[in-house]
């Protein structure tokens, strides 16, 4: 597998990716400059007796007791145990994983005071293949200290981990030392660089974004399934890319490339249902929300989010811990998803509804002996109502800790939760959907083409009709994995329509001296 070079400038999402999916890494040889010289700024205000937050003092309620020169280590180790506070089922590994590269890219900005052999830690363990046990609940997103302290306890040899071949769990010592490895000794700030970070919110969504932009092709070529099945007007889409909004043209646009003419035709007066219809101003919020997360996700993999930040020579307290535009586009990713899947349940009862579609009720092939999708559309209810129960804004229930003195949060790793729950459920939703539009070309008589035509074609490979004949969730199992073929095909060619578009470019008196 190939090797990405971490910068500690910016780390694109297919890099991230990578590595989760257990790509080494290298660092940089500008980047580990910045970092010593951030520790020779750290080091010299020290010497001038600076106070630094979480150093030179404890951290939250009792930042004003202080920490002497000679405690520092075993302080670092405190610190670190204090803060492993996780509980639940351990995060999946690839989150873990994008977690420790996220923080190792900030570290290379040399904003943090950290020394070299932070870097060096942290990439040891994900070039080893070695992934601390970091449980889910733990934090409430301003700084994942109590989740990010499990990471630091396994750099000092602390705790449990997961090796390169999976398995159990296994002690971070014994798989240290099978690898070749030591226990990290922290330099003054190196364990207060790892805690003071929310790599692993920013890391969850990461990965579920670059998910979705992935798969959204094929949403959109499951919907387009769905058209030739209901017999449902293209017209809109026209009207969408003459008149929409710039993520409803480009999804427009695509709609019409992937459909060729003449694959159906419209069955029934004017309009359809608001599902077939509003296909573009649904998906156009969903890749235009999809856009804003990836650009907040740009700075936070690029830019230290440390309380305190080293800049201009001192350490400087700062609110970056906060990772609230993040967290509320995230939020919105939630809600726009949610609008997306409500479209996706309300075509699959629309299929089956025959005064709706025109074709025997619940697609059956043999009314009046088969279920077919009858019981198929409890299923669809239940994953779409469990992936709308996810909408809740977190970010807004926040309780004062640490005495009051910490009384703002974004949950970042809670909207994270959501989206992977959500992204999870969605799988088997499509697939319901898939294969009820395939039902229903086949009684429709429909012959679509394009990317409709690939899905149907898949599909028949392996995946039974809903006839009685068999369970259902075999078969929706069987048309998940047709659909993840398709998805992979799509991925490996992205469509120009779903490509990020980038951030603007900040107005030249707004830019910094490091933007030069």
């Amino acid at each position: 597998m190939t090797s990405v070079v971490l910068t500690g400038e910016d780390l694109p999402l297919p890099d991230l990716v990578a590595i989760a999916d257990g790509a080494p890494v290298l660092l940089s040889d500008a980047g580990m400059a910045r970092l010593a010289a951030g520790q020779a700024v750290l080091e010299a205000a020290l010497a001038r007796g600076d106070g630094v937050y979480g150093t030179t003092s404890m951290v939250g309620a009792f930042k004003d007791n202080p920490v002497a020169p000679e405690d520092r280590p075993n302080y670092a180790l405190r610190l670190a145990q204090s803060h492993c506070l996780g509980v639940g089922a351990a995060l999946p590994v690839r989150v873990v994983r994008a977690a420790m590269a996220a923080r190792l890219n900030a570290l290379l900005g040399g904003h943090t005071g950290a020394g070299p052999g932070l870097a060096h830690g942290l990439r040891d363990l994900l070039n080893a293949g070695i992934t601390p046990i970091v449980p889910e609940y733990g934090s409430i997103g301003c700084a994942d200290v109590g989740l990010m302290g499990h990471v630091g306890a396994a750099l000092m040899g602390e705790g449990q981990a997961l090796g390169p071949e999976g398995g159990a769990p296994v002690a971070v010592r014994i798989l240290l030392r099978r690898h070749g490895l030591g226990p990290m000794s922290p330099g003054p700030k190196d364990m207060m660089s790892v805690l003071s970070s929310n790599a692993v919110g920013v890391a969850g969504v990461a990965l579920v974004a670059a998910e979705l932009r992935a798969r959204l092709p094929l949403l959109l070529g499951v919907y387009s399934l769905s058209c030739a099945g209901f017999g449902a007007f293209g017209i809109p889409w026209e009207a969408a890319r003459r008149t929409g909004m710039a993520a409803e043209i480009r999804i427009a646009r695509f709609l019409q490339r992937i459909n060729p003419p003449g694959g159906w035709t419209p069955r029934r007066n004017l309009q359809d249902p608001l599902s077939f219809r509003c296909m573009p101003q649904i998906g156009g919020a969903f890749l235009a929300t999809l856009d804003r997360v990836e650009t907040a996700l740009a700075h936070g993999l690029a830019r230290c989010d440390d309380n305190p930040i080293l800049l201009d020579g001192r350490a400087m307290t700062s609110g970056a811990s906060l990772p609230l535009t993040l967290a509320l586009d995230a939020q919105a990713l939630v809600l726009a998803l949610c609008h997306y899947v409500r479209g996706v349940l309300g075509r699959i009862l629309a299929l089956c509804r025959e005064d709706l579609s025109g074709l025997p009720r619940n697609l059956t092939f043999d009314p009046g002996r088969q279920v077919a999708f009858g019981a198929a559309t409890k299923l669809a209810a239940d994953l779409s109502t469990a992936i709308l129960r996810e909408s809740t804004p977190a970010s807004l229930y926040q309780v004062p800790v640490a005495n009051g003195f910490e009384d703002e949060a974004s949950y970042l790793p809670s909207i994270a939760r959501a989206l992977r729950l959500q992204c999870t459920l969605l799988h088997p939703l499509v697939a319901l959907e898939a294969m009820a539009a395939r039902q229903a070309v086949r009684l429709s008589g429909a012959t679509p083409g394009g990317l409709a035509g690939e899905i149907m074609a898949r599909l028949a490979c392996d995946t039974p009709w809903l006839d009685d004949g068999g369970a259902v969730a075999d078969a929706v199992a069987r048309a998940e994995t047709a659909l993840a073929a398709v998805a992979g095909r799509l991925a490996a060619d992205p469509a120009p329509e779903f490509r990020h578009p980038g951030p603007a470019p900040a107005p030249i008196a707004e830019r910094t001296h490091e933007d030069a």
